[in-house]
């Protein structure tokens, strides 16, 4: 049982490590959406792919693990959180689940808040380019048409990009 809860104790911190990553990679990302730093946010996300395959490879060693656990315990895997599991378990090893499970929910809510302000920031971006293009759509004829000439003569002009006049 010593060995096995040694395992998910380590398996938990890998897993903390990886979020704690996580975290770092979501502050680079902020600061390339507010630099407009298009390199960086292209490589940001293909850090955060890699990271969640890593992350998905340890979840899904932990879940077995902890399988092992439930079974050792007697207990239904499904039923068997890190609180409960800390109740029923000898100590260190319940200190060590309850300190790991508290830098988990830590990091859950530092994650959380930077991705909401990160989705926000990227909202506004996005809402900024459509208006932009909105506007550039607005200055361009809607039906040009053609003289005999051939040359192409636009209907009511909306307004000018540019002006040469101060």
């Amino acid at each position: 049982m010593d060995l096995l809860l040694g395992k998910f104790l380590g398996l938990l911190d890998d897993e903390i490590g990886l979020y704690g990553t996580l975290l770092l990679i979501l502050q680079r990302e902020k600061r390339a959406v507010v630099g407009s730093n298009l390199k960086d946010l292209n490589e940001t996300n293909k850090e955060k792919e890699s990271l969640f395959l890593k992350i998905r490879i340890l979840d899904e060693q932990r879940l077995a693990l902890l399988e092992r656990l439930a079974q050792a315990l007697q207990q239904e895997a499904r039923s068997l959180t890190l609180t409960k599991l800390s109740q029923l378990v000898e100590e260190p090893y319940a200190t060590g689940i309850r300190n790991r499970q508290s830098s988990f929910l830590s990091l859950a809510q530092s994650i959380q808040e930077i991705n909401l302000s990160n989705k926000a920031l990227l909202d506004h971006s996005l809402d900024f380019v459509r208006g932009s293009l909105s506007l550039l759509n607005d200055l361009m004829p809607s039906c040009p048409f053609y003289y005999r000439t051939g040359k192409m003569q636009p209907g009511d002009q909306i307004g000018k990009v540019l002006s040469g006049k101060v």
